[in-house]
């Protein structure tokens, strides 16, 4: 074992010593004594207020948790509500906030890239902002969801200091949540907040994060009044210091308020988020020039970035809520919300590799601007039998109104390698700018219905559906500010659904879904102000869910066909042609599989086409960013060593895929496989009858340098060892 080793496993080994002679000494002193206990006995839940009512949304509360505490049973499906897994007819996975404490993540991406085989964070860890690519298509953070509304999140990140769930849906989703503002062509996530439980909480963390990041963490909740129908929760995290990445420094803080209101026919609910991220030299990914075999990656402790790089950026985020039972089979409910998100940074966006030694150009943008949205949602749902077959229907209406503005000044261009990054003392004088002003604005209202039929006694459901979404969109010109195109189109997403329930243990399912992307030119194009009409993908879906009820597992097969576009090589003309297609299989098992051992463990086995490209040219070429195969399987084992204390081991592995435009460029720019290792310890015990638990991670054990392929084509270097440290205690 290394001196570095050493050095970072000795925090660790001092804390669970010094926890349990601590202990030790109060049972020979006299005093009470301390007993070391399960994780999972200190988990707090949020409270399920109205459970079973026929309100699905924060009325039907969170659905419990498979044994250990890591998987949720159920999400929430956007128009359909909470439901269990089991009578889903889609791919469906929620972690819990257990799940994201016992990680020690630090964004959503992290989490779901260490427990979910189809999917993959596409954005590197010094990054300032987050990224997913599902099923091989990618998914940016501001199409993320918040308590089923999108547009309300930050542009950039998500803290998860606030949340109770992370939960992702594969497979288009505009039937189910509305079109979201670039799409979501291959899933939507979730993020649900925290409330406060049926019992008080007091949860205060402390955190350590090489190289030399500290940070801090508080949760508090209570509940008031006769029935307990009043909850505030509150939370406060930060996290700062220097990155293992040179020069890389972060400080990264949020805060956030719950309150609900819990009566015997109105439920209210409010949520308030404050998040403030500061990044300094952070750092960004690249492309490949045309044809150029990919070399090996460098250390990713070497930063291209400049110490004169930045990322400021500010988010406030309200959203309330409110449901009122009219009768017993019958509940109206309604949703507001609202995010300013503004920023200020400077960074080179995106470096070309220009050969196998490792040279580069690199650009340097300062850009300013911010994103004001308003969104909201109207519906009913109700519940009723014709004959022998029972309904739940539901009709929504959803609207959502986006602002942004934009100034930017361009600076020249230099020379860098990426084993040996060139130092500027400043970015240069400024060669283009324009002011601060109006970029574009997005208008989407959308109109929902869907029926959940279901006979003999819930053996067969059948879910039909459609919504109509009318899309407005509009650009602007930077420098005069006046509107250079727009778009006002609408279109018909239908969704069909089944499962059917032989068993308790085994479901089958099968889903038609479709969704709407609007299709930007990139940076790259000569008609970036062109706005192209919303492309429709579609999915066909078929598979298996057991339900052991300690574990779970699934299997699914499925198809996406997505219409996308691509830059002439000649013209630089941005234009629609061809469909992306990928086809798959992904199977997970996830929960307490024996006792002591719980897992959450998957595959994916993707083959990304391109398919109807003019005149077929391209047809069979691989998709960029869409690794053949990918696996996920995460260990936690309550070892007999000492009572309390877990051992943990994540393994990642993501197959071979491409960079660059494979759409056009010949040859291909490969990138080879990867496989991460993280391996950690979780001590949990009672100190003077207070739960405490210590946790420690290290991640990319093994130091691994690898490229990490992005579907728009792009290269990210993978994440360098880390080692992460957290106490925490229950008061």
């Amino acid at each position: 074992m290394t001196c570095t080793h050493v050095r970072h496993v000795a925090p660790l080994a001092t804390l669970l010593l010094l926890t349990h002679h601590a202990a030790l000494a109060q049972e020979s002193s006299g005093q009470p004594a301390t007993t070391s206990v399960q994780l999972e006995t200190l988990s707090v839940e949020s409270r399920n207020p109205a459970a079973g009512r026929v309100g699905q949304g924060e009325a039907g509360g969170l659905p419990k948790a498979f044994s250990g505490g890591q998987v949720a049973r159920g999400s929430r499906l956007g128009i359909l509500g909470n439901r269990d897994y089991m009578r889903t007819p889609f791919s469906t996975a929620s972690y819990t906030e257990k799940t994201i404490r016992d990680l020690q993540a630090v964004s959503v991406g992290d989490v779901l890239t260490r427990t979910d085989p189809s999917v993959r964070a596409s954005i590197g860890s010094g990054n300032r902002y987050d990224a997913l690519t599902i099923r091989g298509f990618r998914v940016d953070n501001r199409e993320f969801a918040l308590n089923g509304l999108y547009g309300l999140v930050p542009d950039y990140r998500i803290d998860p200091a606030p949340l109770e769930r992370i939960e992702v849906l594969k497979g288009p989703a505009a039937f189910l949540f509305g079109t979201a503002i670039s799409g979501s062509i291959a899933g939507t996530v979730n993020v649900v907040t925290k409330r406060a439980g049926e019992e008080p909480l007091n949860r205060a963390t402390v955190d350590y994060a090489s190289t030399t990041r500290g940070g801090a963490e508080l949760d508090v909740a209570r509940r008031y009044g006769d029935a307990k129908q009043i909850g505030v929760r509150i939370n406060g995290a930060g996290l700062g210091g220097a990155t293992p990445i040179d020069r890389t420094a972060q400080r990264n803080g949020v805060g956030s308020l719950a309150l609900d209101y819990d009566g015997d026919r109105l439920r209210l609910f409010l949520d308030v988020i404050y998040q403030h991220d500061a990044y300094d030299a952070q750092t960004r990914g690249g492309n490949p020039a045309q044809g150029l075999r990919v070399p090996r990656a460098p250390d990713p402790r070497r930063n291209m970035s400049q110490t004169f790089d930045f990322s400021r950026a500010d988010s406030l985020t309200t959203l309330g809520r409110a449901e009122f039972d009219l009768t017993s089979n019958i509940t109206l409910f309604a949703a507001l919300g609202g995010n300013r998100f503004t920023y200020d940074k400077q960074e080179n966006p995106a470096f070309t590799l220009l050969d196998r030694t490792g040279r580069t150009k690199v650009n340097s943008i300062f850009q300013t601007g911010d994103t004001a949205t308003l969104s909201g949602e109207t519906g009913a749902r109700a519940r009723f039998d014709t004959g022998w077959i029972k309904h739940e229907a539901v009709f929504t209406t959803t609207y959502l109104d986006q602002d942004l503005t934009l100034g930017q000044i361009t600076y020249p261009n230099y020379d860098s390698n990426l084993y040996a990054p060139v130092r500027l003392a400043w970015p240069g004088q400024p060669k283009a700018a324009f002011p601060r002003g109006r970029a574009s604005y997005d208008r989407m209202t959308s109109y929902a219905v869907a029926d959940t039929m279901s006979v003999a006694d819930g053996l067969v459901e059948l879910m039909v559906g459609a919504r109509r979404q009318e899309i407005e969109l509009g650009t602007y010109a930077p420098v005069t500010g006046l509107l250079t195109s727009t778009y006002d189109k609408s279109a018909t997403t239908p969704a069909f659904g089944l499962v059917v329930r032989p068993t308790e243990v085994l479901s089958v399912y099968a889903n038609a879904v479709q969704g709407l992307t609007a299709l930007k030119p990139p940076g790259s194009a000569v008609n970036t102000a062109q706005t192209f009409p919303p492309a429709r993908s579609r999915q066909y879906e078929i598979g298996t869910k057991l339900d052991f009820k300690t574990f779970g597992a699934t299997l699914a097969a499925f198809q996406i066909t997505q219409p996308a576009g691509n830059v002439d090589p000649v013209t630089h003309v941005f234009s629609v042609g061809g469909t992306q297609r990928n086809r798959g299989f992904e199977g997970t098992i996830f929960g307490e599989v024996v006792p002591d051992l719980r897992v959450i463990a998957g595959a994916t086995l993707l083959d990304a086409r391109w398919r109807r490209t003019r005149g077929g040219l391209y047809d069979g070429n691989p998709a960029t960013g869409a690794p053949r195969f990918q696996a996920t399987a995460g260990l936690e084992w309550d070892t007999p060593v000492m009572r309390g204390l877990t051992a943990i081991a994540t393994v990642v592995y993501t197959g071979a895929s491409y960079a660059g435009t494979t759409f056009t460029n010949l040859p291909f720019s490969k990138i080879p496989d990867w496989t991460t290792l993280d391996l950690g310890l979780r001590y949990a015990t009672l100190l003077q009858d207070r739960p405490v638990t210590l946790r420690a991670t290290m991640s990319n054990v093994t130091d691994n340098h690898f490229w990490i392929a992005n579907p728009n084509g792009a290269l990210i270097l993978g994440a360098p060892r880390t080692v992460w440290l957290s106490a925490s205690i229950d008061f």
